[in-house]
């Protein structure tokens, strides 16, 4: 984790900024508000994938091609509000037992742009997250997850990027590989994250609605690839810049080894080349939790719902009063 020096103003500035409204980055509407109360929202034509945990456990794992560590799943009435259903996913870590657990499913036959909105509840006492919620592609396309792990790819064969609350700062932030990732310090090819602003803060004990969006470069020379995030249905700003959307030409900042800082007198972001292969595609999906260092028989718990991949933005959960 690395951090930089800000002055007072661009501080308060950034506890003073304006959001986005919960839209896309075209002023649109998104699914949710075609569902209200996300009634029938797997069967929107946008939708490739939808699972809010309301069979049972063993109905819902068959959903799924990958599951890792069964037995810390369970399923749980707390849900969102606004959700149409009485159960969510609850994950149940204990430390000095395992790393976690996944599920994880492939996205056939493979997308150029993608949506994933989940929602999320963190346990007050859960311990700081190594891993977590993944979107990317694999060439060919496997019923499992890959490896990698401080590799660069190729650009033929793999890209991803979780969405992930960055260790004890508990902050909102992307961990991407692409074939164009920078060295990392020990010079290996790490995750590298875009936004670093402590203020992006999780919020413990509240469910959250994250959302991701990732969008394929096109052709496969060039570097307008983007990716974005909206958490509750909001972007994020500073200093005048729209950060949690990494596009070519925005946000400005500067690159310290593999985190880009944000920085209004910085460089414009040079966009992603994803792919030198055109039939590299987004086509995977990883509901990944991944715990390390948790001290002995110390309890995590993490609950997950209402999940949706489509091909256009969803948004959080719509009521009639919302809409």
């Amino acid at each position: 984790m690395k951090w930089i020096t800000c002055t007072v103003a661009s501080i308060l500035f950034a506890l003073s900024a304006p959001q986005a409204a919960a839209q896309d980055t075209n002023g649109q509407k998104g699914i949710a508000a075609r569902h209200p109360g996300d009634h029938n929202i797997a069967e929107d034509p946008d939708v490739v994938f939808a699972e809010n945990f309301e069979d049972s456990l063993a109905a819902v794992i068959q959903h799924w091609d990958n599951v890792k560590n069964r037995q810390i799943m369970s399923l749980s009435p707390d849900v969102p509000a606004g959700s149409p259903g009485g159960h969510c996913l609850l994950v149940s870590h204990l430390g000095g037992d395992d790393t976690g657990g996944h599920l994880y499913r492939r996205l056939l036959p493979g997308y150029d742009k993608l949506y994933l909105r989940f929602y999320v509840k963190f346990d007050p006492d859960c311990y700081p997250i190594h891993h977590f919620v993944h979107l990317g592609g694999y060439r060919p396309a496997t019923p499992w997850p890959q490896g990698g792990a401080g590799i660069r790819p190729a650009g033929d064969e793999r890209f991803t990027t979780g969405i992930e609350p960055y260790g004890k700062a508990w902050r909102w932030d992307f961990y991407s590989y692409w074939m164009e990732m920078r060295h990392s310090p020990d010079e290996k090819s790490w995750g590298h994250d875009f936004i670093n602003d402590q203020n992006l803060k999780v919020e413990k004990n509240k469910w959250i609605c994250v959302e991701l969006m990732m969008k394929m470069n096109d052709p496969v020379d060039a570097r307008n690839g983007e990716q974005a995030l909206w958490i509750d249905g909001k972007s994020w700003s500073r200093d005048g810049q729209l950060l949690s959307h990494l596009r070519p030409g925005s946000p400005r900042g500067q690159w310290i080894w593999d985190s880009f800082h944000p920085d209004p007198q910085g460089q414009p972001f040079e966009g992603f080349r994803w792919r030198r292969d055109e039939r590299l595609k987004l086509n995977f999906l990883w509901l990944l939790v991944y715990i390390t260092d948790a001290p002995a028989g110390h309890l995590s718990r993490i609950w997950f719902d209402d999940i949706v991949v489509a091909t256009s933005y969803i948004g959080p959960i719509q009521t009639a009063q919302s809409l």
